[in-house]
């Protein structure tokens, strides 16, 4: 007679010591399973000689708790993450980094879907074809004060760009404070945010302390409306023409 009863998956003594522990240490699967600030790290990849003091200086007085929600969240270990350039590494070992914060994919899928349905919208028939909410904040309407507002080409400029960075913004699932090699000798962490993929949505080099502010924006939600998103630059897959890039908007002047 056939049981109905599902086989018992858990890891023997044997499967832990032998596959999961070479895998992966004890503090990388505490880092694997977040569920506070979000799904951030401070990754430093560089350790060359003299590097240890470079490092103990520039993270001198930082808040681990508001940067990334934890010492345990600073990967700093040359035996795991002596990774040089090759930074996304990572999400080989922590591939949990990249899930949709606090959505299903079902979600995560459908808003990136509707960002983009309204940036192709914009890019086949203009401003009239653009959300009217977005165009009345960017001519002044909503504020009572249109002489203050975008007009003309720069307006067409302006709503391109917004509905760009929307299509961008529902792409991010996490964000890195990369200590590398320049992070070192500029003093500038890279501050990175990436999609589902690992892929860099948008980065910026940032001051520590720009950094330490991370978590607290993440986690009210309004990461999105600082400086180091809206002058971030796209990555590779996301500029205009990349994998990611979406559609080429002749409007976006510059871009």
């Amino acid at each position: 007679m056939r049981s109905n009863q599902l086989p018992d998956i858990s890891p023997s003594a044997t499967d832990i010591s032998e596959i999961l522990k070479p895998w992966r240490t004890s503090s990388q699967r505490e880092v694997a399973d977040y569920n506070t600030v979000g799904p951030a790290i401070w990754l430093r990849t560089c350790y060359t000689i003299g590097s240890d003091e470079k490092h103990e200086a520039l993270i001198n007085g930082v808040d681990m708790d508001n940067a990334v929600d934890g010492d345990h969240r600073l990967l700093n270990d040359p035996t795991h993450y002596d990774y040089g350039a090759d930074w996304q590494r990572v999400f080989e070992v922590l591939p949990e980094l990249l899930e949709p914060n606090d959505q299903s994919w079902e979600s995560y899928e459908e808003n990136h879907h509707t960002e983009f349905e309204a940036l192709r919208a914009y890019a086949e028939g203009g401003i009239a074809r653009a959300d009217q909410r977005l165009v009345d904040n960017l001519t002044g309407v909503s504020q009572g004060m249109p002489q203050f507002g975008f007009q003309g080409a720069e307006l067409e400029n302006q709503v391109a760009k917004a509905l760009q960075s929307s299509v961008h913004k529902a792409c991010v699932v996490a964000w890195v404070v990369l200590e590398d090699e320049e992070a070192l000798k500029s003093g500038k962490v890279a501050l990175i945010f990436v999609d589902a993929l690992g892929r860099v949505v948008r980065s910026m080099r940032v001051e520590v302390g720009e950094a330490e502010q991370m978590g607290g924006f993440w986690a009210d939600g309004s990461w999105y409306e600082i400086h180091e998103w809206e002058d971030g630059e796209s990555g590779p897959e996301y500029r205009l023409g990349g994998s990611c890039g979406g559609l080429l908007l002749e409007s976006i002047r510059g871009a």
